[in-house]
């Protein structure tokens, strides 16, 4: 079971982190699907026949602000996708936080990379695939 239904990430400044976002969620096969003044929004809602789904939306917030205790963790499906997320994050103006590696002291095949948005949001993607 899912334990996320939703979640909101916010930003000062929407439409910089459009172009990041966009170029990070297309590396984990996730398009965009709603496109408002103050928010955009991933991935598919949840509905009364498949509540399987996860959502996330970005929401302009004048009174944003970074913070290092919070993160977001987004799951992929191989080692590859982590790689491409971290390098489209870097190449759309995000900021490196820790290169895609195994990471065995959460797991022995736990892989995963970090980095931070344009606006100094701090995200994590994550493989759990296991390698032979």
């Amino acid at each position: 079971m899912f334990v996320l239904d939703h979640v909101s990430i916010t930003v000062r400044d929407l439409g910089r982190a459009r172009a990041f976002y966009d170029a990070i969620m297309a590396a984990l096969g996730v398009t965009r699907v709603s496109n408002g003044s103050g928010a955009i929004g991933y991935g598919t809602r949840s509905d009364p026949v498949d509540t399987s789904h996860t959502y996330f939306s970005l929401v302009a917030s004048a009174d944003f602000r970074a913070d290092d205790a919070r993160h977001w963790c987004f799951k992929a499906s191989s080692r590859e996708q982590v790689d491409a997320f971290h390098r489209a994050g870097t190449t759309h103006g995000g900021l490196d936080d820790g290169a895609p590696a195994l990471r065995p002291e959460y797991h022995a095949s736990y892989y995963a990379a970090f980095l931070r948005d344009p606006e100094g949001n701090r995200l994590e993607v994550v493989s759990h695939e296991i390698r032979r």
